[in-house]
């Protein structure tokens, strides 16, 4: 490729997408990240909770939302969501003509900062079935103890925007609860959705538990990939971010705000 055609491809949006607005937590990182760097971000909030379906339809959905963005098009896009990383990258990958990082599982960084070495995974039924965070951790750290949390309603509760109220906090403790009686000190949020209830979580645990929001080891995994194949963008103006939906954008809009300043993006509907 001459220097040219690779300084346009360069200036190409990242994509970032998910089952709804989850991916969102791991977008407001990477923007910081990368300041200078363009967005689109997919939210496939017809189709969520995407965490209880079969493997299938879980990567049909996946593949569909890659081709969008395959058409924009983006110079690289982040699966900024757990369930989609672990269930269809693999043919992502396959399939798609660009760079596509997966979200990081965040189990390295639990374990270091865990005191007795005793964390737990919270996820999608998706997720926790694949077993992909517990076998990482027990590669990284063989006398690690790792509970897996199932939290199969928590992402959907989430998209109808209950972060703060007796429905989240309700559901929050009822997943909290077995972690607790198992011992662990650290839990990764293992999926994208959950950082959305962070404070709320907080509250409940008090100074007991530490959580780790993956989003920042993701980020790090997606520089390295710009870096290596020379698409930073290099120009010094504020990148814009393009937030596209399949349902109730409205909703959509006020559960990124809870994140980014509604100045900095536009949101539309789209079909896919």
């Amino acid at each position: 490729m001459n220097k040219e055609k690779q300084i346009e491809r360069s200036r190409l949006p990242i994509g970032v997408f998910d089952s709804g607005v989850g991916g969102l937590t791991v977008m407001t990182v990477m923007r910081t990240v990368f300041p200078h760097e363009d967005f689109v971000y997919v939210g496939d909030n017809a189709n969520n909770p995407v965490g209880n379906k079969p493997n299938d339809e879980i990567t049909d959905i996946a593949v569909r939302i890659g081709r969008f963005l395959e058409q924009v098009p983006v110079k690289l896009a982040v699966v900024a969501c757990n369930t989609f990383t672990v269930v269809a990258l693999d043919e992502l990958r396959r399939q798609l003509s660009y760079p596509i990082v997966g979200v990081c599982k965040g189990v390295h960084t639990a374990i270091d900062i865990s005191p007795r070495k005793s964390i737990a995974i919270m996820a999608t039924k998706a997720t926790i079935d694949s077993h992909k965070h517990k076998e990482s951790a027990l590669k990284f750290n063989p006398n690690v103890s790792v509970w897996e949390q199932s939290c199969p309603d928590l992402a959907h509760i989430i998209e109808e925007g209950h972060l703060t109220d007796d429905i989240a906090r309700a559901k929050a403790e009822e997943y909290i609860q077995p972690i607790l009686e198992a011992g662990a000190d650290t839990i990764v949020l293992g999926c994208t959705h959950f950082p959305f209830l962070k404070r709320l979580l907080e509250r409940i645990t008090g100074n007991d538990v530490v959580y780790v929001d993956p989003s920042y080891e993701t980020a790090t995994e997606v520089k390295r990939v710009l870096t290596e194949q020379q698409l930073l963008n290099t120009k010094h103006t504020t990148g814009k971010m393009d937030l596209c939906f399949t349902k109730d954008v409205e909703l959509a809009s006020k559960m990124a705000s809870c994140l980014i300043p509604p100045k900095d993006f536009t949101i539309r509907s789209i079909k896919l």
